[in-house]
Parts: structure tokens; sequence; C-alpha cells
């Protein structure tokens, strides 16, 4: 499509499609790829609750200190 200008988008040739389609289909066969996303989405979904936690136990001596001052008063 190098007829398209820049500012112009042509509709997209089906069979670039159909490639991609079987391209994909192809490299989820042969290649470990699902285990590998599921994986990744796994360890994204830890390490937030790890900061989670990490955060809330920095939390924790300036949530005692308050809690100290409110029973003192």
């Amino acid at each position: 499509m190098t007829a398209c200008p820049s500012y112009l988008t042509f509709k997209r040739d089906n069979a670039d499609f159909m490639n991609n389609f079987f391209v994909n289909i192809i490299a989820r066969s042969f290649t470990d790829i699902e285990e590998f996303l599921k994986a990744q989405e796994e360890n994204k979904d830890q390490s937030a609750a790890v900061q989670t936690f990490t955060e809330l136990k920095e939390l924790r001596n300036t949530w005692k200190q308050q809690l100290v001052q409110e029973a003192t008063e």
C-alpha cells in the first residue's frame, strides 16, 4: 500500500490478515508462548501484591504512632 498518503489509511489487505492469523496459529502450536504469557501475567499479579505489602509495612509505624497519639489525647 505504498500509494497511500501518510494522512489516509486504506483498507487492510485480507491476505495480510490471514497470513497473520496463520502465523499466530503456527506460533502457538510450536512454541510455549501460552505458558510464557500466563506466567508473565501471574508474575505481574504477584509483584503487585508484594509491592502493596511493602507499602503497608512502611506505613505500619506511622499508623502505630497516630493510634498512640489518639489514645493519649
